[in-house]
């Protein structure tokens, strides 16, 4: 090849290099700025989100755990929960945008960083509503579980009526305990445990259903053999209590337990993209 051409190739190889074939230490010092400036407004972003989501996470929490105790009613936590969901939702819309923002500068400088979007449009504000979906399942539960933990007192009421000599307040109270037993009777759950509670307390109430008609018609034998029959009862009746306790736990778990998982879910979606977003405010230093 003649020296002249060969020269000519080399100059214009070098000519095509400066003038974007190499490197350019100042644009790529910019690209880092840019996006190191992106990464720290959308890790601002999300954190606010996320500071909206978790005391929404906490009142659930809470909530959840007032139907396990059952202290209170439980609509007003349950409510607190769900308008502090909702409320976030009015986060979520400006972190997704600075994610957005930040993805478009890392398509053209990094195309290998990835920074997830912390949550679903909509979504907050669709877990709210699921939220006081519950509210009428939680009042249900908790009326349920009175009537449940409340049927042994009964009992025992009756039967020191009985001994008072008030047979018609007895038999008010026997009745008021076979009111409570069929409510939960009809309870629409697959509690494996209810069964025996139910099982149990049937024969309970029976028993002292046999005894007040026995005091009434004035048949001391009958009355005697019935007070016998619910005695001997008393281990049955604290094996059919631990089973309710079971039962009561693992239904009022249940009640709240979808929004709470995706309420978790949600934060820990967040969490993925603050972790992401710090790795990148980080090497921008």
């Amino acid at each position: 090849m003649p020296r002249v051409v060969t020269v000519v190739l080399v100059a214009v190889g070098l000519v095509s290099a400066l003038a974007g074939g190499a490197p350019d230490p100042a644009a790529e010092l910019a690209s880092r700025d840019i996006i190191g400036q992106r990464a720290a407004e959308a890790l601002e972003a999300v954190d606010r989100l996320a500071a909206a989501v978790d005391p929404a996470l906490e009142a659930g929490r809470v909530a959840a755990a007032g139907l396990l105790t059952g202290e209170g009613s439980p609509s007003a936590p349950i409510e607190e929960a769900a308008r502090l969901a909702a409320a976030a939702e009015e986060r979520v819309l400006d972190a997704r945008r600075a994610v957005a923002r930040l993805t478009s500068a890392l398509d053209a400088a990094r195309p290998d960083a990835v920074v997830p979007q912390p949550v679903a449009a909509g979504e907050l504000a669709s877990i709210g509503a699921q939220l006081d979906a519950a509210i009428d399942a939680a009042e249900t539960f908790v009326g349920l579980r009175r009537r449940a933990t409340g049927l042994p007192g009964r009992l025992d009421d009756a039967l020191a009526r009985l001994d008072s000599g008030a047979v018609a307040g007895a038999r008010e109270q026997v009745a008021a305990a076979r009111d409570d037993h069929s409510a939960v009777v009809a309870w629409e759950t697959d509690l494996a445990t209810l069964p025996v509670w139910i099982e149990t307390t049937d024969a309970m109430i029976s028993a002292v259903e046999q005894i007040v008609e026995a005091v009434e018609a004035d048949d001391a034998a009958a009355a005697k053999e019935s007070a016998a029959a619910f005695a001997a009862l008393g281990a049955d009746g604290a094996r059919a209590d631990r089973a309710l306790r079971i039962a009561l736990g693992e239904g009022g778990s249940a009640v709240l337990a979808a929004p709470l998982e995706r309420l978790a879910a949600v934060m820990g979606g967040i969490e993925a993209t603050r972790a992401a977003l710090r790795d990148l405010v980080g090497a921008g230093r």
